[in-house]
């Protein structure tokens, strides 16, 4: 049997446009679109500004697109910027059952190296596949136990290969020196998760990290310099270090004939992927004429796993991540403020994370396990929301996340919510000529086209 390292560096390195599927080149497309929307939104928030300055400021001249600028640079510095950008408001994408986060590294790095080489739509797309997939795939093999086990972040520890994927396909390197390059991708995996319990926005970082991460790996190997070809499965290898409970025939286990990227989902809320279902929960009960004020107590019931990565913080939080990663802020939020998008969030920002009514309500919100979500997870998210009235009525409402492969989003929403995220920082004009240029990806257009709108807008 085929070593991991070297079976995913050889479908990273040997994929095609034409080996692609039709049902794959779609939801590769719609989450390219996604995800530069997702981008465009972060490049505003101040924390990621501070990465695109760092970035700015360190790199050499080049062709890649910074979000949010006019500026350009080399891939690694605009791969760092715009992952961590398109990390960095909680509503890029994530996929399930794999509990991974692969737009937010694996698109810019597919635009940035793309825009440096001169590359066409079909060759990103392509790369872009192989670094979904390979994404995913270690999803499948190290999750929830990478998170839940040992601590580590999912998108810094995948998004390293993911980004790798990328780079080995648009640079062209034979397998066997990228399956040199995943062995350097693999000693710059990494990324705690303690920011669910203490905030701070690293979490964010991660993304540029490891886009930035997977340049340099493949950049290095293919100037020769080597790295172990058995890093992810060899007895010091990744899995051993980050994993308690590995599954490491799913890398590979039909890799190149079954795609796994179907698991990929959108969020339509800024927030965690775990609080995703219950925020769908109370938009149904808003909906029905619910209000803040007419709440007792509300009991939030979802799988174990999600109710650890998302109930540590309480009802005040201190910094956007802390509010993003607080389930019981999150729903009393949305009940108060009438939604849970970006213009609730620069509220609440505005506020500095204190609206006294939303935190009132928060702290009358309890969480625990629902039986119904732990048996269905990590294939589903799903949660059961109860209120409890303060004439003594009681309410119930289940919902599963939207976006989620069992409750997709169409084609529609998809372009909708990229325009509403990318026209509050580019303008109308400005994204949809974005928007035109990522579908024409599909006729194999030019992909230095698709950022081309923002350097004309910040002129």
């Amino acid at each position: 049997m085929t070593p991991a390292t070297t079976a995913l560096a050889g479908f990273a390195s040997r994929l095609t446009f034409a080996e692609l599927p039709p049902g794959v080149v779609d939801r590769v497309l719609w989450h390219v679109l996604d995800n530069i929307g997702a981008g465009l939104a972060g490049s505003a928030k101040p924390w990621n500004a501070v990465v695109r300055r760092y970035a700015e400021r360190e790199t050499a001249p080049g062709r890649c697109v910074l979000y949010g600028t006019g500026t350009t640079g080399r891939p690694e510095w605009a791969a760092l910027a715009n992952a961590t950008a398109g990390h960095g408001f909680e509503i890029d994408d994530y996929a399930l059952p794999a509990l991974a986060h692969p737009g937010c590294v694996v698109v810019p790095t597919a635009l940035a190296i793309g825009e440096a080489t001169g590359a066409r739509g079909h060759a990103v797309l392509a790369a872009a596949a192989a670094g979904f997939e390979t994404v995913v795939r270690f999803g499948l093999a190290t999750t929830p136990s990478l998170t839940s086990d040992r601590g580590f972040h999912v998108t810094g520890v995948h998004g390293v290969f993911g980004a790798a994927a990328v780079a080995c396909g648009l640079y062209g390197l034979d397998p066997d020196t990228a399956a040199s390059a995943y062995g350097l991708a693999a000693s710059q995996a990494g990324g705690v998760t303690e920011y669910t319990r203490s905030g701070g926005e690293v979490k964010r970082l991660h993304a540029g990290l490891a886009a930035m991460a997977g340049i340099r790996a493949v950049t290095l190997a293919g100037d020769g310099f080597t790295g172990p070809r058995t890093a992810v499965e060899g007895p010091r290898g990744l899995l051993r270090a980050f994993v308690a409970h590995a599954r490491p025939v799913l890398l590979t286990d039909g890799l190149g004939e079954r795609w796994d990227l179907h698991g990929l989902a959108l969020k339509r809320y800024c927030v965690c992927a775990g609080i995703q279902a219950p925020l769908e929960a109370m938009a149904g009960l808003r909906r029905d004429g619910l209000r803040a004020a007419d709440v007792e107590e509300i009991a939030v019931g979802v799988d174990p796993v999600t109710l650890a990565h998302v109930g540590a913080v309480g009802a005040r939080p201190r910094d956007m991540t802390e509010a993003q990663f607080s389930a019981r802020h999150a729903v009393a939020m949305h009940l108060v403020l009438g939604g849970s998008g970006a213009a609730e969030y620069a509220r609440l920002e505005a506020a500095g994370f204190d609206l006294p009514e939303v935190s009132a309500l928060a702290g009358r919100v309890r969480l625990e396990t629902d039986a119904e979500a732990e048996a269905a997870f990590p294939r589903r998210l799903l949660a059961r929301v109860r209120v409890r009235l303060r004439d003594g009525g009681r309410l119930e409402r289940r919902a599963e996340a939207p976006g989620s492969p069992n409750a997709p989003m169409t084609g529609e929403q998809i372009e909708a919510k990229f325009l509403g995220l990318a026209a509050e920082v580019t303008g109308d004009r400005a994204a949809g000529a974005v928007r035109d240029a990522v579908l024409a990806l599909a006729d194999d257009a030019p992909v230095s086209a698709v950022l081309a709108p923002l350097r004309e807008e910040y002129a």
